[in-house]
């Protein structure tokens, strides 16, 4: 009786575990950039949080959230984040270019979503051919993935939140609407933008050299044109694998024609990173940026864009590859220049 009281005292006296009111997000990044921060973007709530890295690559830093959080976190690559507080995740990257691998409370969650995201990379390895293929294709391939999604929140259900599974579940439904509306928009592109089929025209954009020039005034060869403009980093960075395509395709029956989608108020800009990055070819600029009637024909929602034509003016490819995709070449050798 004596050492049964003693037990329950004891009981009594100790401290019931308290719910901390911050998560904790730590690591090491192997080789880090130099000032290079980690950012975590909360989406929903317009929010940006910044972690610094010391010069070793270590941080941590403590965050106390309001609610439960999804972020956009990035570091040299993206990666998704869900944190609520109570966690202490540890993440380490191999080098700074990776995506990190998790440890600690919370990495379960990172775990189910960085599988998430590598199932949907696997049904948009290629997108444009995802959302072409035919009907009864484009519905067995998204119902495999919802399958593999929910096979995958039903394998970690016991250790994920409850917050994190609705949310999940709703997101699926989203996801699923939006991919119908993607599908019948590519419908309505490809009916459009088939190979063979006329190209849209632009007249009277401003050239670089002098005057204005339209479609029309360039047709006679195959013209591989760049949709870019001077604030679009991505388009920056495929400038010199096209100057060297260019180069290597000088003696070809093919044109390089770039059309920028800058403001006209920014001409001078436009004119200055021409002279600066010694670009060579076509270089003319649009009438109305984004609103630009040749970029609404094409179906234009993201730069860099890139169109192959045929001589006559004929479309060969309205979303051709990159130029620096290797898939670039085999394309062009392909052609009869």
């Amino acid at each position: 009786m004596i050492v049964l009281s003693a037990t329950m005292l004891m009981g009594c006296n100790e401290e019931k575990e308290v719910q901390k009111d911050y998560a904790v997000i730590s690591g090491t990044i192997k080789n880090p950039i130099e000032n290079r921060k980690i950012r975590l973007y909360d989406y929903e709530n317009q929010k940006s949080e910044i972690i610094e890295v010391d010069e070793e690559g270590r941080f941590r830093d403590t965050l106390r959230l309001e609610s439960p959080t999804f972020f956009n976190a990035s570091y040299s690559s993206m990666f998704p984040l869900y944190l609520s507080n109570g966690m202490e995740l540890n993440l380490k990257f191999k080098d700074s270019a990776a995506k990190p691998e998790a440890s600690g409370k919370g990495s379960i969650t990172y775990n189910v979503l960085k599988k998430k995201n590598e199932l949907a990379a696997g049904i948009f390895e290629d997108y444009k051919a995802f959302f072409s293929q035919p009907e009864d294709s484009y519905k067995k391939d998204l119902k495999q993935y919802n399958e593999d999604f929910k096979e995958l929140i039903a394998a970690n259900k016991e250790e994920l939140d409850s917050n994190f599974v609705n949310k999940q579940e709703k997101s699926l439904e989203t996801f699923n609407k939006q991919m119908d509306a993607e599908f019948e928009r590519f419908k309505e592109i490809n009916a459009k933008l088939a190979p063979g089929k006329p190209s849209p025209e632009f007249t009277d954009y401003i050239n670089y050299n002098g005057g204005t020039s339209s479609l029309k005034d360039i047709l006679g060869q195959y013209i591989y044109i760049d949709m870019w403009a001077t604030w679009c980093g991505p388009c920056k960075y495929e400038i010199p694998f096209l100057l060297k395509l260019e180069e290597e395709y000088k003696d070809k029956d093919i044109k390089f024609v770039s059309i920028s989608i800058d403001a006209r108020k920014d001409e001078d800009k436009w004119r200055k990173m021409i002279e600066d990055k010694e670009l060579t070819g076509t270089q003319l600029l649009a009438d109305n940026e984004y609103q630009s009637q040749f970029v609404q024909d094409y179906f234009i929602q993201g730069i860099p864009r890139f169109i192959i034509l045929d001589p006559q003016g004929n479309i060969v490819d309205y979303d051709a590859p990159r130029p620096s995709e290797p898939k670039l070449r085999e394309v062009l050798d392909g052609l009869d220049i």
